[in-house]
């Protein structure tokens, strides 16, 4: 049996559907149970910083798949998303010692490298996040780190922005937004001059990496960067976009300067819009090199940022429009 953490999450979702066709036994954790979640698996609602929870969760459990984080303070406050997002690893770190679970993963972020200046970012570039996700999840990375050193098997993955359908990014929403159903103001905005470059990865890509450690020995202790292949231009995409998706719409440029503005006079507003780290996939090249996960797990990408908007388009246009 495996337990999942954050199971309400988009990787969740994807994760429990990929094990429910593999014939394995679910325990999920989340703050509430969707409609949607396969009776067949064992729900447990609250979250991991409930510490009795989550070492009675784990007892009789073999792989711990660790998702539940806050990715901003906007709903929740700074506080409540650091303690969740740090202490909630630890005590899942301490109930999987206490209770001999023999493999852990780990879902971490790309945010953690912060604004790298580097063409392709590999998983030795220092970790410099400017983001309180990226921050939280490093200190994160390093509990887990701590463990490794201590025997624990875990692996750790760095995975870019997640996107497909049923995706939650208000970035990626609001693009779909302006693109599509906004009557005849339709337009699609890029920063600058679109020359940057930012790289997304499809939710059946991540759990294929994830599932893929689980049986590979290379894995234990190691930290994998996790990305589409073929990343485009922000003009190069919106215009294949724009044509394979037949969508009316304008193609808009905003500059760098004003990208950031917006992201200052927002952020008072509480509008979960251009936040730090969407300003961040922006304004600057943010490409990781995957080759290490690729070399030993065996996994490719199966779609690339184009795949993934058109996903993301026709999973819009159906449920939201």
């Amino acid at each position: 049996m495996v337990l999942i953490t954050g199971c309400n999450s988009l990787v969740g979702k994807t994760l429990i559907r990929h094990l429910i066709e593999e014939g394995t036994e679910i325990r999920a954790i989340d703050t509430w149970k969707e409609k949607t979640l396969p009776e067949t698996v064992d729900f447990i609602e609250g979250t991991v910083l409930d510490e009795d929870l989550i070492f009675s969760a784990s007892e009789g459990i073999q792989t711990i798949f660790h998702l539940q984080d806050i990715e901003s303070p906007l709903h929740v406050g700074r506080r409540y998303m650091k303690k969740l997002n740090v202490k909630g690893t630890e005590n899942v770190l301490k109930a999987a010692k206490e209770n001999q679970v023999e493999k852990i993963i780990f879902l971490s972020t790309a945010e953690v490298y912060g604004k790298n200046n580097t063409i392709l970012i590999t998983e030795n570039d220092p970790c410099k996040p400017v983001t309180p996700y990226g921050k939280d999840k490093l200190k994160a990375e390093k509990l887990c780190i701590k463990e490794i050193e201590n025997g624990m098997n875990i692996t750790i993955f760095r995975p870019t922005l997640i996107a497909g359908a049923h995706i939650d990014d208000p970035l990626i929403l609001v693009i779909l937004y302006m693109a599509m159903a906004m009557g005849d103001a339709n337009r699609l905005y890029i920063a600058g001059n679109g020359d940057t470059r930012f790289q997304l990865v499809h939710p059946d890509d991540v759990v294929r990496a994830m599932r893929a450690a689980i049986n590979t020995e290379q894995s234990r202790g190691k930290i994998y960067n996790l990305g589409s292949d073929d990343v485009p231009t922000q003009v190069e995409q919106m215009v294949k976009v724009k044509e394979k998706a037949r969508l009316d719409c304008q193609i808009k440029h905003l500059s760098p300067a004003l990208t950031k503005f917006l992201s200052i006079v927002l952020k008072p507003l509480k509008i979960n819009y251009l936040r730090k780290e969407h300003v961040l996939f922006l304004v600057s090249n943010f490409v990781l090199d995957c080759d290490r996960a690729k070399k030993e797990l065996n996994w490719n990408p199966t779609k690339n940022n184009i795949d993934i908007f058109l996903e993301a388009i026709e999973w819009y246009q159906k449920e939201k429009l």
